[in-house]
């Protein structure tokens, strides 16, 4: 039997309230006999792995029904950075600009870019605008002085002053724009060039490449006349009412989460900061508003009215196009589309990292409907690595929730 996914929707009831300092969505009680359990496994592992602050939502069909904040700052307003996932809205921008016909994801990006990008040992060889979506342009995973361009100077002499990284980090005279990083980084005579730069051939080898990415942002510039920022606001932000979304930390300032990454056994705390990673790990969010972008994904394309996307480019955004092994946020992968991962069961998404934050996204489509999941917390592996974050709380969290989204979801279709 297929199910009608507003009917399964027209059996959840959500509500808002507050208790025990956590600010809280849920469905009617009883469809969620183990509520106060669920909530106690997230507060324990956040215990255990000392995590500061976590906020998390659960998505059925086209409604947040159940959503926390966990901790310090337990608000669900608690803005935090979403790293990679940000390349999930870049994705979604390039394939904006393919249905309006101002782009064509297999033509050469030189197409639309005032500078040449060629692999210096394959010059004949075209970079499209595919391969950088799918990770298979030929570049590294970020560009030989990108760890100097990510950051301001300030942020940089703090780093410096404050964490052991095994030499300083140089600051800029004048920090470079994109178009200046990229151009001085991908050309052989550039001043930022490196061999290292380019380590595979374009279109033989799946590498994750922020530098890809990055590439993505500055060609909707060019495509689009507007700053990648303005142009998400116009486009993704604005349409959806994602008022909490951006990616300068200023915006935000009286109700952003506090960067911690660990550090000679205790939380570090980081000062707030802005990452020059435009395209591929910039943005900070809220759980209220992430959802609404996760069910613009689920929902055709839509999410009260505004169409994000049309269904058919979804379907293709979401289908397999590079085949992959391995194990990525606590779950079996089995592929890529175009900006999103493609695990086991049927989950899709994108995780995460930047330095004091960590992030995921999920979400599984069936006949019978549809779930997701968002998970951030203020806890980082970016600058510091952290063997427990990465390979047991991050696992552990992940599974937990999306567990419990299966049950709601079965639950929803039982009810």
């Amino acid at each position: 039997m297929i199910y009608n996914k507003k009917l399964v929707l027209g059996l959840i009831i959500a509500a808002v309230v507050v208790f025990g300092g956590i600010s809280s969505y849920f469905i009617i009680t009883s469809l969620i006999p183990t509520q106060e359990s669920f909530n106690e496994k997230i507060q324990k592992l956040m215990e255990e792995y000392e995590i500061p602050s976590l906020a998390a939502g659960i998505i059925i069909n086209d409604s947040l029904v159940w959503a926390n904040g966990f901790g310090e700052q337990p608000d669900l307003d608690t803005v935090y950075m979403i790293g990679s996932i940000t390349k999930t809205f870049t994705a979604t921008a390039i394939l904006q600009l393919n249905e309006s016909n101002l782009v064509n994801l297999n033509d050469d990006i030189n197409k639309y870019l005032p500078f040449d990008v060629r692999h210096p040992d394959y010059p004949s060889k075209n970079i499209t605008i595919r391969m950088l979506l799918t990770h298979t342009a030929g570049l590294s995973q970020n560009l030989y002085w990108s760890l100097e361009y990510y950051f301001d100077n300030q942020t940089i002499e703090w780093i410096n002053e404050n964490l052991d990284l095994r030499g300083d980090i140089i600051q800029w005279e004048v920090h470079p724009s994109l178009e200046e990083f990229l151009n001085g980084s991908l050309t052989p005579t550039g001043p930022y060039y490196d061999d290292y730069n380019w380590p595979f051939q374009p279109g033989t080898h799946h590498s994750y490449s922020n530098a890809g990415y990055q590439l993505l942002g500055y060609l909707v510039e060019q495509v689009s006349n507007k700053s990648m920022m303005d142009y998400l606001q116009e486009n993704v932000f604005g349409p959806l009412n994602m008022t909490s979304s951006g990616s300068n930390y200023t915006d935000f300032i009286e109700k952003h989460g506090i960067p911690y990454e660990w550090s000679n056994n205790t939380n570090f705390e980081y000062p707030l900061y802005n990452f020059y990673v435009m395209g591929a790990g910039n943005l900070r969010s809220t759980v209220p508003d992430m959802a609404k972008y996760i069910i613009a994904h689920m929902n055709q394309g839509e999410h009260d009215g505004p169409q994000l996307l049309n269904p058919a480019t979804l379907q293709l955004m979401h289908s397999e196009h590079e085949s992959l092994t391995g194990v990525m946020d606590g779950f079996d992968v089995d592929g890529y589309g175009l900006g999103w991962v493609l695990y086991e069961q049927g989950l899709q998404g994108h995780g995460g990292a930047t330095p004091g934050f960590s992030s995921n996204m999920f979400i599984k489509e069936s006949l019978q409907g549809d779930l997701g999941v968002i998970v951030m917390y203020n806890r980082g592996s970016a600058l510091i690595f952290d063997d427990r974050l990465i390979n047991n709380f991050l696992p552990a969290i992940n599974n937990l929730l999306v567990e419990e989204a299966e049950n709601l979801f079965q639950q929803a279709l039982s009810y």
